[in-house]
């Protein structure tokens, strides 16, 4: 059986060998020592879950991961932001780039092990139809992507998860509270962030502006 790849990136050299170690065993395991040589890699080996710091030489985490996000061939890859900034707003400004989780070091081992099973196992649980019709847009879930006639518009794995949410609930008014646990269950943010989430959906998929009704006091409704 073909096993799953994870992609290490750090330029910490004894972290990365201890990472490799830890993982070598499940997973098979490649390594970068930058965001440049991480994007080199990414192409090359098409990892099925990238652990990534942010303070490195050359290019940092948060550039690699917009990078990363941009490109067709690794846009939906999930990503591990690993690092020692604790700052929530880095973690918030990592998350809006796209990336699926954030881990703090030092880090447990256990835990870090089951943040990357539960991305490679998939977050977001319930069966969904290949495509979803907003307006004359079309989502294309498996691709994380919506189309309009020729223009084609790249969907964020926390925006997918979040339009995914608000269709499986759709008619239902979701509050806050109900969203956080189930997209970010396992990261801490604030409400502002599901806000600027919210927006953004709305300018990548227009109709969202009519069919995304904002709740006052309660949350967020999608009629369609």
């Amino acid at each position: 059986m073909t096993r799953q790849k994870l992609l290490i990136v750090d330029d910490d050299t004894d972290l990365r060998e201890t990472l490799e170690h830890l993982f070598g065993n499940d997973y098979e395991v490649h390594m970068a020592a930058d965001g440049l040589e991480a994007l080199d890699q990414a192409q090359t080996v098409q990892p099925d879950l990238i652990l990534l710091d942010i303070m490195m030489p050359r290019m940092d985490g948060f550039q690699t991961c917009l990078r990363l996000r941009q490109n067709v061939s690794t846009k939906h890859i999930p990503i591990i932001f690993l690092t020692t900034k604790t700052e929530p707003q880095s973690e918030t400004f990592g998350l809006d780039l796209g990336a699926d989780d954030f881990v703090t070091k030092p880090f447990n081992i256990d835990v870090l092990k089951a943040r990357v099973r539960k991305r490679l196992n998939g977050a977001t649980p319930g069966a969904m139809e290949e495509t979803t019709e907003l307006g004359d847009y079309t989502v294309y879930w498996e691709r994380q992507e919506a189309t309009h006639g020729e223009e084609r518009i790249f969907l964020t794995t926390k925006e997918s998860n979040l339009l995914k949410l608000f269709v499986q609930s759709s008619g239902k008014v979701l509050s806050r509270e109900a969203i956080l646990e189930r997209v970010w269950s396992d990261t801490f943010i604030t409400d502002r962030t599901i806000d600027s989430h919210v927006k953004e959906l709305r300018k990548k998929i227009p109709p969202l502006v009519t069919l995304l009704k904002t709740v006052y006091g309660s949350g967020y409704r999608l009629d369609i």
